[in-house]
């Protein structure tokens, strides 16, 4: 045995990368297993139940990987170990599918469509053509222009980015300039201002709240009027595009909203579009405040079908993705009642819903990187 010592000693690094393996695997092997990562805001695999038949496949041994990775012990700090390496010692300005601005923002890469999403974009043009030409005078198509599209100054050197410019005025003539609400040349005029975030692909509430002045223009409405005091703003925000780029750079946003008294009502919604309350409550979901979060807290997040009561005469339906959800409160200085639909939890008729509910106006809001990519518009047509 002394013997064998002996021989040990005269390889100190192989026995100490022997010893790391080995107390690595014990640790690893130990470590609390998670269910979710707050940092990455995405589930995480758990250990795959055993069958011959998987085996087989390869399909046991691909799910066990991805949860040896997943579970490995320190993740999040390997994790960023990785981006920090990345974008310190190889200079990459792309990192987990986020593009790193000039001025430390994050933004969403989109360098061209896939054959898919060139399918779906047709497809929902056509469904959004047909859904304004059955309400004449009624529908308003807002598509939020992508943060990467109004500051493309501030993008990485030679990114080919998507032509988001031309797929929009193409999407826009078919559907009819009239019936359209074009935010990009105000979006471009007022750059200067929080319209996004850095961390998020989501528009600011400041950018939602210049967007529903524009609105409100093309509608002939009285805007809301507000100044910065009115805002509750909550520090320390980081959104997803973040989660996908893990950037040290990276400074938190802030998230503000407007402390209205309002109540919404979340509604369960059978086939015959008979409705039974879900819940009542306010506008905001403060509890994600505490939360990694912090922006589903508008709305109560992305429900299927939620109606709100406004201060003002008549009544809205709101069909969107979560950009709305931001914009929304403001539309309660101007209606009496305003039905929101998100198609991703609402797979009835919303054209039906939209006639025995008797809405007065509708708006389709969604942000162009979302309408690309949907498959959940079916419901603009009368089933």
């Amino acid at each position: 045995m002394k013997e064998k010592v002996k021989a040990l000693k005269q390889y100190p690094l192989l026995v100490l990368f022997f010893l790391f393996i080995f107390g690595f695997m014990i640790l690893d092997g130990s470590w609390p297993k998670r269910s979710y990562s707050d940092l990455e805001r995405r589930t995480l695999s758990q250990f795959p139940k055993f069958s011959l038949s998987q085996l087989v496949k390869n399909q046991w041994t691909s799910d066990y990987d991805s949860y040896t990775k997943d579970q490995v012990a320190f993740r999040d700090f390997w994790m960023k170990s990785q981006s920090l390496s990345e974008s310190l010692l190889f200079q990459k300005v792309e990192i987990g599918g986020a593009l790193i601005g000039n001025n430390n923002a994050l933004f969403t890469k989109m360098f061209g469509l896939t054959d898919l999403e060139t399918k779906l974009l047709n497809k929902n043009t056509t469904l959004v053509k047909n859904f304004v030409e059955k309400y004449p005078g009624n529908v308003t198509l807002l598509l939020a222009p992508s943060a990467s599209l109004i500051y493309s100054d501030v993008l990485p050197t030679d990114t080919p980015m998507l032509d988001e410019n031309s797929y929009l005025d193409n999407l826009f003539a078919t559907v009819g300039t009239d019936h359209v609400l074009d935010l990009r040349s105000t979006f471009n005029t007022n750059k200067d201002q929080y319209l996004y975030y850095n961390t998020d692909h989501h528009w600011t509430t400041h950018g939602a709240y210049l967007a529903y002045l524009e609105f409100c223009k093309q509608k002939g409405l009285t805007p809301m009027q507000v100044s910065e005091s009115d805002f509750t703003n909550v520090s320390d925000f980081i959104g997803t595009t973040y989660s996908k780029a893990l950037y040290w750079k990276t400074k938190p946003d802030t998230l503000s909203y407007l402390d209205l008294p309002n109540r919404m009502t979340v509604w369960n919604i059978d086939a015959n579009l008979n409705l039974t309350e879900n819940f009542t409550s306010g506008l905001y979901d403060t509890e994600k405040l505490n939360t990694s979060d912090k922006y589903a807290m508008f709305l109560y997040g992305n429900n299927g079908y939620s109606t709100i009561e406004g201060n003002g005469e008549g009544s809205i339906l709101v069909v969107k993705d979560s950009y709305a959800n931001s914009f929304v409160p403001f539309l309660c200085e101007n209606y009496a009642r305003i039905g929101v639909i998100d198609p991703r939890g609402y797979k009835l008729s919303i054209a039906q819903l939209a006639e025995q509910e008797g809405y007065d106006d509708i708006l389709l809001l969604f942000n162009f990187q979302t309408f690309k990519s949907s498959n959940d518009l079916n419901g603009l047509v009368m089933n």
